[in-house]
């Protein structure tokens, strides 16, 4: 490979960092992602509990690997596959607001797969995460946002390089196999935004297909060579999924991990939503204007949030998750955006419905301008009596200028193991576990999991 190529040298920029002590703190930052996932997950095999076992009963059963949530095992491909679409179904996983992709559930899919096979530990397990952070920030800055408006889904797109990348450092790959990985990993990522719109179930899947590519890219694609540059060459990943290369932000030299910017979810629909959602909650909870005197709302926020996130129409549970409009409407009403507002039963509320068709959302150029910086919202309430409130969102809960705490992350995860049906000492056994001593084993989480009497659906 030309040692001058974009690739090459990305290649050796995350192959240090994998041989590179991570600082403790981050390893913390890490600790919280794993238990956000394994809860997420949890909810997410709750909701799937059928599909997933029609999925495993085409011949999938038997194997070692296990499915979260559910007590049969199977082979390692499958397993991620499950367990990554479980992880995405509630919109409730992690993400970063310049990748505009979701990490924890690609990343740690692929790891606990693969980690639970080769007998590797807490710590390792969580030291090759921050890698596949690493490289799929990277990569977004790099070509986002012309990625997505080119309608690329990034999760599944360069979410496939992130899960390679991780496993690669989790099993200690040399810089030559990375490279190999690399490029296999690179001409396997697919993702496209159309699977978001209307009543469509699939976005998930794309979270899933980026697992299982990465970790294929990872034990199969190190065994050849790959091309001298597939991220930065004239037929490849960057020019061809992007109307923008930025190749500084590739490479620059490593300040502060990429999984510190990461933000974390409250509120269970897509994260364009969650400004305006806070927004929402702020002006109804001053009660100021009840919601049956409401004339008109209007949303004003940035151009990528409007596109495919302005619906009024609600075509089911994911329609409802990728609607500002829904979003803002049942967050005023219910003075919540829990998973519990994104049901059958609050989809078709017709008081929901009704405000949501009197919610306008448009770009605002100046809070465009702003991205990636900052993703703005500015919710107006209007009265029919004339009165107007207003509320301004530059920072939504979970971002890291907006922390959750620890106790929010504890109260997240007690309630998501809840609504799987995991009795609470069971789920504290589990957290407890990922905060405990690094050398415990990711086969051990699982035997903890595994514990748990899971209810038939």
């Amino acid at each position: 490979m030309d040692s001058n190529s974009t690739s090459k040298k990305f290649t050796k920029i995350i192959y240090e960092m994998s041989r590179t002590p991570v600082p403790e703190e981050i390893i913390e930052l890490a600790k919280d992602r794993l238990a956000d996932y394994l809860a997420v997950t949890m909810g997410g095999s709750h909701v799937n509990h059928s599909l997933n076992h029609k999925y495993l009963e085409q011949g999938c059963l038997g194997g070692e690997s296990h499915v979260i949530g559910h007590k049969d095992k199977t082979s390692l491909n499958s397993a991620i596959l499950l367990n990554a679409f479980n992880a995405h179904t509630l919109e409730l996983d992690d993400g970063h607001r310049r990748a505009m992709a979701h990490m924890e559930a690609p990343i740690f899919s692929a790891l606990l797969g693969v980690a639970e096979v080769k007998n590797c530990t807490v710590e390792q397990t969580l030291r090759a995460a921050v890698v596949g952070y690493e490289t799929s920030v990277r990569i977004a800055s790099a070509i986002q946002p012309g990625h997505k408006k080119r309608g690329f889904h990034a999760s599944g797109t360069y979410g496939t390089i992130g899960c390679a990348m991780a496993v690669a450092a989790l099993l200690q790959y040399d810089e030559s196999e990375m490279q190999n990985v690399l490029s296999a990993a690179a001409t396997s990522g697919a993702g496209l935004l159309e699977v978001i719109t209307g009543k469509s179930e699939q976005k998930p899947y794309n979270v899933a297909n980026a697992a299982v590519a990465g970790v294929n890219a990872a034990l199969y694609g190190k065994l050849f060579t790959g091309p001298d540059d597939v991220l930065g060459g004239a037929r490849g990943f960057a020019r061809n999924l992007s109307s923008d290369f930025d190749i500084g932000q590739l490479l620059t030299p490593v300040k502060e991990f990429a999984i510190e910017g990461t933000y974390m979810k409250p509120y269970a629909a897509c994260r364009h939503c969650h400004a305006p959602v806070e927004a929402a909650l702020t002006l109804s909870k001053q009660e100021a204007i009840q919601p049956e005197d409401i004339k008109e709302i209007r949303v004003k926020t940035y151009d990528l949030a409007v596109y495919g996130h302005d619906h009024t129409e609600i075509d089911g549970i994911n329609s409802a998750k990728m609607s500002i409009p829904y979003s803002v409407a049942v967050a005023y009403i219910k003075q919540k955006c829990g998973m519990e507002m994104f049901t059958e039963d609050m989809v078709t509320d017709g008081e929901i419905l009704a405000l949501t068709r009197k919610v306008t959302v448009e770009e605002d150029p100046d809070l465009s301008a702003l991205v990636p910086a900052k993703r703005t919202a500015v919710v107006k309430v209007y009265a029919a009596d004339g009165k107007v409130l207003e509320a301004r969102v530059d920072y939504p809960k979970g971002e890291p200028e907006n922390p959750i705490s620890k106790k929010e992350l504890q109260d997240k995860f007690y309630s998501l193991t809840g609504y799987a049906g995991v009795a609470e000492l069971q789920a504290k056994a589990v957290l407890d576990f990922v905060y405990s001593h690094s050398e415990n084993t990711i086969k051990q989480l699982f035997q903890i999991i595994e514990e748990n009497d899971w209810r038939e659906n």
